[in-house]
């Protein structure tokens, strides 16, 4: 059997996978009915967190910090704060959002990681 030619690295970070539900929908649809979020929101986004060896650690963290990755969902789509949903809890969080916790992220490319 032939080893495996390439092995890639692991980065120090976990990943967390957030998709938009019904409710973030809705909130855009009341500022703009002809808006089609199902299509642009599908995919989700993913963001890096420190660099856990624990779902439940992840957990500990998003309970945390959960109103920072809702805001950044919200201002992706309007930056006015106005127009945000006031009074934001971690169960407002997990109605909005579905997410999945990654605890071994890996990169499959030799160049540095590049932040813009």
């Amino acid at each position: 059997m032939e080893p495996v030619p390439v092995y890639f690295q692991n980065v120090k970070r976990s990943a967390m996978v957030v998709k938009a539900k019904k409710p973030f929908h809705d909130w855009l649809l009341s500022f703009d009915p002809t808006n089609k979020p199902e299509e642009m929101l599908k995919e989700g986004d993913v963001y890096l967190l420190p660099d856990y060896d624990e779902l439940k650690k992840m957990g500990n963290w998003l309970k945390k910090n959960f109103n920072d990755i809702f805001e950044d969902q919200l201002n992706n789509w309007y930056i006015d704060e106005e127009m945000w949903p006031q009074n934001r809890t971690f169960k407002m969080f997990n109605e909005w959002f579905d997410y999945s916790l990654h605890t071994m992220v890996w990169d499959t490319q030799e160049k540095f990681i590049e932040k813009v």
